[in-house]
């Protein structure tokens, strides 16, 4: 029910929009009734005034999730420049409130699945759109998940003294974008698209990755 409600809310947010206005200032295309949403390696349609949701070259509805998700990027949207300082999850506002589910669901499983394998891990940052970053790290990939909100993700493995550990990044823009909680599911479908493509083995995907 929760989710429904939030479904309803972003609906009769939307239909108080300025789509130009909004397209410039998320970085959302809008012609003929419709956004254009790049969304990682993915690019998804808005239609207004309606508000339907849906993939572009899919016939799959998308996961309710994601559709208030993109939503709340444009509602949000204030037209902040991406700053190319980067963050954790737990210095965004408010974060307290959804950091054990955070690194439970997203970090905790990507650990696992790549803490010491970092030539799968850059194979699947590389199948999923991402780019090499210039950071500290065994492996560390750039990653657009949303026109103004960059991700970074990476990887350190272990030794004989240290534990492997890995971390997701936020740009700094990002909450002029995104309530933190809707962050946080960016980082659990960023987690559950790397797992599903590691080339040894099937991994479960996340919320906004299925219905």
């Amino acid at each position: 029910m929760g989710l429904e409600i939030a479904y309803e809310k972003a609906r009769k947010d939307m239909e108080r929009l300025n789509p130009p206005v909004v397209a410039s200032m998320s970085g959302a295309s809008f012609d003929e009734g419709r956004f254009t949403v790049p969304f990682f390696h993915r690019s998804f349609t808005v239609h207004i005034p309606e508000v339907k949701v849906a993939e572009v070259a899919s016939d799959t509805p998308p996961p309710r999730l994601l559709e208030i998700l993109l939503m709340h990027y444009l509602v949000n949207a204030d037209g902040t420049p991406i700053s190319g300082m980067w963050v954790t999850y737990r210095h965004l506002p408010g974060a307290y409130l959804f950091e054990q589910r955070f690194t439970n669901m997203a970090l905790r499983p990507l650990l696992e699945s790549f803490g010491n394998d970092a030539d799968g891990f850059r194979q699947a940052a590389l199948s999923i759109g991402g780019r090499p970053m210039t950071r500290t790290g065994d492996a560390a990939f750039r990653f657009l998940a949303l026109p103004k909100i960059p991700m970074g993700c990476i990887l350190y493995l272990g030794d004989d003294e240290v534990s492997p550990s890995i971390n997701m990044l936020f740009d700094a823009v990002a909450p002029h974008y995104l309530p933190t909680e809707d962050l946080s599911y960016l980082g659990l479908y960023l987690s559950a698209e790397l797992r599903g493509h590691k080339t040894s083995s099937n991994c479960e995907e996340g919320h906004l990755n299925k219905d």
